[in-house]
């Protein structure tokens, strides 16, 4: 009985001329015997296609031309693909984000199925085990990115006969909502951090809309304290166990220049000082120039400083929030103090102004409704007289 709900009896037919049957999910498969007990799986949409594919293999196999392709698990094929195909092409974050995408969400689950054994109900089910885990539909759904271009890369190479991923619904993509400061929550953070060894850190973030990745590759020669502004040219691209690297920013936009207000250029100075200091203290100290380093005069790494944030809004009585979460404060005040939202995404280095209008306007319910309420203007008439009802009768 098993085998009648995975696939139906295969056709009989001649003596090594292989044999033809469907699977639970509609695909057609053709199975070649061929030598040293190795046998050679086609695939396809019909069972006449089946045959004419097995037919060829035939008479290559007869020939001594046929090819087949390894028998490899899920895992074999995706470290193979991770190594060849992901990494000469994609940035190192690209990469070990891929990586780790794979090895925490897809493979602990299906890394020991034979890659052509990989059905769309396999994907189906571990997604709604995820789901149910607690897992994040966002991640979910960036794991099955990763698996789906993976499985569209064994196709291209002739691995597989169909993607499995192209028939997977597939729990829909959230965005992270921002949660800026309101203003009286910032008035608190600002009185917990003063005076804290990483208030110069704090204030860069706030008052730059820097990202943290931003501002942990942040160079003294990519600031001019005289001028008043900072450019950026670099963030820090983490590589797992091989430590950092500088790469430029992912988009043109992202390479920008931001004026600083004074009190940033004051944490700049505060923050000069403290970097003199820790590179006299330290045995070997790296030429990086680095605004923020670490102990050693490496890059900061935002893991750590996740841990400093929170501990800092837990004593200060706030809820937490991400470091992100300073960049869109940053944003928000931008808008409620009505700058220009173009203005507005050019400081934010967004690579387009939808992106800004979609996360921000949302956060700041003062910004429509000063927008609402500003047309009262249109119907303010000089002498004061009602706009709609004058002399008695109402205006046409």
């Amino acid at each position: 009985m098993a085998n009648e709900t995975t696939r139906r009896r295969p056709t009989k037919r001649g003596n090594g001329e292989g044999s033809i049957y469907q699977r639970a999910d509609g695909l057609w498969c053709g199975s070649l015997s061929l030598d040293r007990g190795r046998r050679k799986t086609i695939y396809g949409k019909t069972r006449k296609d089946v045959a004419r594919k097995l037919a060829i293999a035939v008479q290559a196999r007869d020939d001594g031309t046929i090819v087949v392709a390894p028998r490899q698990t899920l895992a074999q094929f995706i470290e193979r693909w991770l190594e060849d195909s992901v990494k000469p092409t994609t940035r190192p974050r690209s990469h070990l984000s891929y990586k780790d995408r794979m090895r925490l969400h897809i493979l602990p689950d299906l890394g020991a199925l034979q890659l052509t054994a990989i059905t769309p109900q396999h994907l189906q089910q571990l997604y709604s085990k995820l789901l149910k885990s607690g897992l994040s539909s966002t991640t979910i759904n960036s794991s099955h990115m990763v698996l789906h271009r993976a499985l569209k890369q064994a196709l291209r190479w002739g691995l597989i006969a169909r993607s499995p991923a192209d028939a997977v619904d597939v729990p829909r993509k959230g965005r992270p909502k921002a949660d800026p400061f309101q203003p009286d929550e910032l008035g608190i953070f600002l009185a917990a951090i003063q005076g804290d060894v990483n208030e110069p850190l704090w204030i860069t973030l706030l008052g730059t809309g820097l990202r943290f990745g931003e501002v942990a590759a942040l160079r003294w020669s990519d600031v001019d304290l005289d001028e008043h502004s900072l450019t950026v040219r670099h963030t820090i691209v983490r590589q797992g166990n091989k430590g950092y690297a500088f790469a430029e920013p992912k988009t043109r936009s992202s390479r920008r220049e931001i004026p600083m207000p004074a009190a940033v250029i004051d944490a700049l100075r505060r923050q000069r000082i403290r970097a003199t200091e820790l590179q006299l203290l330290a045995r070997d100290w790296p030429d990086l120039d680095l605004v923020f380093p670490s102990a050693i005069g490496t890059p900061i790494r935002e893991t750590k400083y996740i841990e400093v944030f929170h501990e800092t809004l837990e004593h200060a009585g706030l809820r937490r929030r991400r470091i992100h979460d300073l960049r869109h404060t940053y944003a928000t005040r931008l808008f409620a103090l009505n700058n220009h939202p173009r203005a507005v995404q050019e400081l934010m280095g967004h690579s387009s102004f939808e992106i800004t209008m979609n996360i921000y306007t949302a956060s700041v319910p003062s910004v429509l409704r000063d927008a609402a309420n500003s047309l009262d203007a249109m119907f303010h008439v000089p002498d004061g007289s009602d706009p709609i009802v004058a002399n008695g009768r109402r205006r046409e």
